[in-house]
């Protein structure tokens, strides 16, 4: 079975020179990739590929237009998921500059970052997840008391532009937020007609989300002997049992840390990940 391989390639150099290699390598990769396996996302002293394709790392096409503009540099940053492999890797002339690999977590539990908040009342604000799949995108699930999605995040290279997307109920995009984080001047969509979700990106994401909530989560919804504890341990605390709960192991653990009658925050998220934080917080998770 092939694998799936995400991959962003981000090219930098001299205006005009940019303007000629992003003619080139239409052309280089019109002939490899089919349309939707290629996104392009270029600022004005910048291009950027991102590929979801199967098979190997995309570098023929790029080490090609490299060797034909050898005053750019062509920076190169992948994610097996499957394999738990990433790395980056970068060209100039047509030859590899600088290359590293490296081993990553493949479930939530085992290494994704993550970030939980719980009201000062118990009530959880956001339960979120993330996977990053290249320089400038995250992907993951995020859960409140009340709702959950799948989530998709953009943030552009070269400026304060953020792009979140989110499931409602159903495996595609239905909801959209755009505009610049710092400023909070982001727009709400509802996608019409709603963006489909590619089958083998569904299952990623699906697995990291039922990983997340097999440790951290447990919902009022389901039998009542299944999580009869949990309801018994909330009435202990003085907490109201929401359709989305943090699971009182975890919960106990915070409690001791946070101190009790205070808003509770477990966070393993890194410096680049707290923007993606920050954005859910200020949109999908405000709604609840």
């Amino acid at each position: 079975m092939s694998v799936l391989i995400h991959a962003t390639i981000t090219v930098t150099g001299e205006k005009d020179t940019l303007a000629a290699c992003e003619a080139r390598l239409r052309r280089l990769l019109s002939s490899q990739f089919l349309k939707d396996e290629v996104a392009e996302h270029h600022g004005p002293t910048a291009l950027c590929y991102d590929l979801k394709i199967e098979g190997g790392i995309p570098f023929p096409a790029f080490a090609q237009a490299s060797q034909e503009f050898p005053g750019l540099e062509f920076a190169a940053e992948w994610v097996n998921v499957a394999a738990g492999e990433k790395g980056h890797a970068t060209l100039v002339n047509g030859r590899v500059t600088g290359q590293a690999s490296e081993r990553v977590a493949t479930l939530a539990g085992d290494g994704h970052p993550i970030y939980v908040e719980v009201a000062p009342e118990g009530r959880l604000a956001l339960a979120l997840t993330l996977l990053r799949a290249s320089r400038d995108e995250w992907r993951g699930y995020a859960v409140t008391a009340t709702r959950d999605a799948l989530v998709r995040l953009v943030r552009s290279p070269e400026s304060d532009a953020v792009e979140l997307y989110a499931t409602d109920g159903s495996a595609e995009w239905a909801l959209a937020w755009r505009g610049a984080l710092a400023a909070r001047a982001l727009t709400r969509e509802e996608l019409r007609p709603p963006l489909g979700i590619d089958p083998a990106l569904f299952q990623e994401l699906d697995r990291l989300a039922r990983d997340f909530v097999a440790g951290w989560i447990w919902f009022a919804a389901e039998g009542r002997e299944e999580v009869a504890v949990e309801r018994e341990r909330y009435t202990r605390y003085g907490y109201a049992v929401s359709a989305a709960n943090v699971r009182t192991s975890k919960l106990h653990r915070m409690r001791a840390d946070g101190g009790e009658g205070t808003r509770l925050v477990h966070s393993t998220l890194g410096p680049d990940d707290l923007w993606a934080k920050d954005l859910i917080l200020a949109t999908w998770a405000a709604q609840d």
